[in-house]
């Protein structure tokens, strides 16, 4: 199919398709009703990604609603907008996940496919904030002037505003850049001296280190450098399991939802939840000495014995400190690491810890354990928890 190369407009006509609940092929003539910035809400229980920085299309008919996936395309049968599903907060009530059903305009695609197309695999960068709408009379009283309120007229005449800075995530773990960084609540003026009054117009981040930014903070304009960051950075590359808990980098849906990162140790959750580390935690030391990455982490717990007990310093989401005292097993829960590698069939790679470690050689065989196992131990190793030693 064809893709659009303009974009969508308020109240013009388009030809909805998409797959109802019952998988079959709905079709409706209807209008776009309304484009508006959003963002999905976070999820507190449960860091997932979530949509930002976005431009949404609703159109005017109920269909919209029943439909999880679809498009949007003209009479010529030229795709205007993808139909997608998004994924937001988890009620309290009802313990639901609430799902937004929205249209994402297909020019947006087209930086990213036109590599694809080329055969290239795209190395994006983007701006490690998210933005909310600002409308001129709030504008206007946070110190922007009347110059700058006529120019966004004048480029923008269906929707006048701007965008404020509503959070600014953590940086990537070894992430380093001299340049400043926003601030919550900066107004974006322009980005490499383009006025930015709509989302699209933030594309000029994907292949630029660093952004020269005109804002204003605290009703002053100001002119800095801002970084962006590496979005393969962002993904998961190592994942390790020690005790029944599997542990990774804070992938970005963490980073969007906390100010400081805490240690790149980062608990998913698992069995290791009967001694109440529970998802969502940051390993900050065991036993006392700092773990700040993962191989840290994997290097000071292959010193403790097995079947020996140990101190783990952990964070809660929250920020509340805590001590939880665990007992090693590696019968049970031996360490291993998975890493990507796309040399590999599967694109990861297995490394399994200390095997020679095991009595009488016994092999690591989820199949065949059994209950006495958890009783073999080491001679002259503690078996009592330090606790009460």
């Amino acid at each position: 199919a064809k893709l659009a190369t303009d974009y969508i407009k308020q109240g013009q006509d388009t030809i909805f398709v998409g797959f109802n609940q019952n998988f079959r092929i709905v079709v409706a003539k209807t209008a776009v009703t309304d484009i508006t910035t959003v963002s999905i809400p976070a999820n507190a229980s449960a860091p997932r990604y979530r949509a930002i920085n976005l431009d949404a299309i609703t159109v005017d008919t109920g269909l919209s609603g029943q439909c999880s996936n679809g498009v949007l395309i003209g009479e010529d049968g030229e795709v205007q907008a993808l139909w997608l599903n998004y994924l937001g907060e988890r009620t309290s009530n009802l313990h639901k996940d609430v799902e937004y059903h929205l249209g994402f305009a297909t020019p947006s695609l087209l930086p990213v496919l036109s590599k694809v197309q080329q055969g290239e695999m795209p190395k994006l960068r983007i701006l490690n904030m998210e933005s909310y709408v600002v409308q001129m009379s709030q504008a206007r009283i946070m110190g922007v002037s009347e110059e700058w309120i006529e120019k966004v007229t004048q480029a923008n005449p269906s929707r006048h505003q701007l965008f404020m800075v509503r959070k600014v995530g953590c940086q990537p773990p070894g992430f380093n850049s001299a340049a400043d960084t926003f601030e919550e609540g900066d107004i974006i003026l322009t980005l490499d001296g383009q006025l930015i009054t709509r989302v699209s117009e933030l594309d000029i981040m994907y292949e630029k280190d660093t952004l020269a930014a005109l804002i204003v903070r605290n009703g002053q304009e100001m002119r800095i450098r801002v970084p962006t960051v590496p979005t393969e950075d962002l993904e998961t590359d190592h994942v390790v399991v020690f005790c029944g808990a599997v542990l990774q980098k804070p992938h970005h849906a963490v980073r969007q939802q906390i100010s400081k990162l805490h240690s790149e140790v980062y608990s998913r959750g698992s069995p290791s939840y009967q001694y109440g580390l529970a998802p969502t935690n940051f390993i900050t030391a065991v036993n006392g000495i700092p773990t700040p990455n993962l191989d840290r982490f994997s290097e000071e717990v292959r010193k403790i014995p097995d079947n020996t007990y140990f101190r783990l310093r952990a964070l809660t989401f929250d920020n509340v400190p805590w001590v939880v005292t665990m007992k090693k097993n590696d019968y049970y829960f031996p360490m291993s690491k998975y890493i990507k590698d796309r040399s590999q069939p599967s694109g990861w790679r297995t490394v399994c810890h200390d095997k020679d470690k095991y009595k009488d050689g016994i092999a690591l065989d989820a199949a065949n354990l059994n209950p006495d196992a958890i009783d073999e131990g080491f001679d002259g190793v503690s078996d009592i928890d330090p606790d009460l030693e």
